[in-house]
C-alpha cells in the first residue's frame, strides 16, 4: 500500500469514528466538545504527512521529552516527600508512646532520587516532656531509646540520629 493510498484511509477512518461518535453521543454539550476534538484529530491526521514532503522529520517524543522527565521528577519528588512524612510521623508516634513529648524528628533525604536516599536524622529534644510512662527524666536514656526506635525501621537502621538539646 502506497504512503498516499494508506494516508487517505487514516483519514477517511478517522472520518467514519467521527460520524459514528456524533450518532452515538446525545445532543449538547458533549456533541459539541466531540466535534472540536474529532476536527483537531482529523485537521492532524490530514497535515501529519506534509513535514515528510518538505524532507523535515518532526520527532514527537523529543519535543514531549522535556515535560516527560519533569513530570517523573514532580512524581519522584512528591512521592519521596510523602516516604519522608509518612516515616517522620511514625516515628515520632513511637516516640511519644515511649513517654517522651514535644520531640520533634526530622529526616534529612535526598528527594529527587529513584531510591529515598536518607543521610540523617535530626531530633530536637530542646522541650522534651517525660511522661509517667517512660520513668525517669535521663536525657541519656532518652537518646538511647530513641535511636533504638529509628533502627527497628529497616531504611533508618545504619543512619546517624543526631541531638538538638
Amino acid at each position: 500500500m502506497s504512503a498516499v493510498s494508506s494516508w487517505l484511509l487514516s483519514i477517511a477512518c478517522v472520518v467514519i469514528l467521527s460520524v459514528l461518535a456524533e450518532f452515538v453521543l446525545p445532543e449538547g454539550q458533549i456533541n459539541k466538545y466531540t466535534k472540536v476534538i474529532f476536527s483537531f484529530v482529523i485537521m492532524l491526521v490530514i497535515i501529519m504527512p506534509l513535514p515528510k514532503l518538505f524532507g523535515k522529520d518532526i520527532n514527537f517524543s523529543e519535543l514531549l521529552g522535556h515535560y516527560d522527565s519533569n513530570l517523573q521528577e514532580d512524581y519522584l519528588f512528591q512521592l519521596n516527600i510523602d516516604k519522608i512524612t509518612a516515616l517522620t510521623d511514625e516515628l515520632s508516634e513511637k516516640i511519644e508512646d515511649e513517654g517522651l513529648r514535644n520531640v520533634r524528628v526530622r529526616i534529612n533525604a535526598s528527594v529527587l532520587t529513584k531510591e529515598l536516599e536518607i543521610y540523617g536524622i535530626f531530633v530536637d529534644l530542646c522541650d522534651i516532656e517525660y511522661d509517667k510512662k517512660f520513668g525517669s527524666k535521663d536525657i541519656v536514656k532518652a537518646k538511647l531509646r530513641i535511636c533504638e526506635l529509628a533502627s527497628e525501621f529497616d531504611i533508618l537502621k545504619d543512619i546517624k540520629v543526631e541531638f538538638l538539646e
